[in-house]
């Protein structure tokens, strides 16, 4: 018997089943062989903007409200019907009207970077990138001049980007 079902009984049974479940996820990553997804042949990793829009994944299991194995209900990049350039786009340009938003892509690079701007001050990088890639620059140029910064991946299996959960993030490293 576990901590959690020691103090909870069987209520604790799911907190110590989780926390085994993690710990055996944090072994196996351990013992791994090393191979990353970025070191995996391309064919390995599909390019992300020609697959097809997942409307499920049969996994079951906890869920947040824009994270885990089964698509919520809510609008989100994979439901919506754009592309998540379109997607990101929209709902910055859309919720954040009150900033100057300006979007680059950045060269040799599938990404977005939104820079948010009010009165001639920067407020916040947001970026949009692969979970393959290891995009540290921009991060470190923005913690170098005390600009938040967030991000987002397009690509990462049970990762939603709920509308809501786009629109909270960004709200909160605006400080709104």
């Amino acid at each position: 018997m576990g901590l959690f079902s020691n103090l909870f009984g069987n209520g604790g049974k799911e907190i110590d089943d989780a926390l085994g479940k993690m710990k055996n996820l944090a072994e196996d990553i351990a013992n791994s062989d090393g191979q990353t997804q970025q070191s995996r042949p391309a064919s390995a990793n599909p390019d992300p903007s020609s697959r097809p829009i997942i409307n499920a994944v049969e996994e079951e299991g906890p869920s947040g409200d824009s994270w885990g194995p089964k698509m919520p209900a809510e609008e989100n990049q994979y439901n919506s019907g754009i592309s998540y350039q379109d997607y990101f786009s929209n709902i910055i340009t859309g919720a954040f009207a009150s900033y100057q938003i300006s979007k680059e892509i950045p060269a040799g690079r599938k990404a977005l970077v939104f820079t948010f701007s009010q009165a001639g001050s920067k407020k916040l990088v947001v970026e949009i990138i692969s979970d393959r890639t290891s995009p540290y620059k921009i991060r470190k140029d923005c913690r170098a001049q005390g600009i938040p910064y967030l991000r987002f991946y397009y690509d990462h299996k049970g990762w939603w980007n709920t509308k809501s959960y786009v629109i909270r993030r960004i709200s909160g490293a605006l400080g709104i």
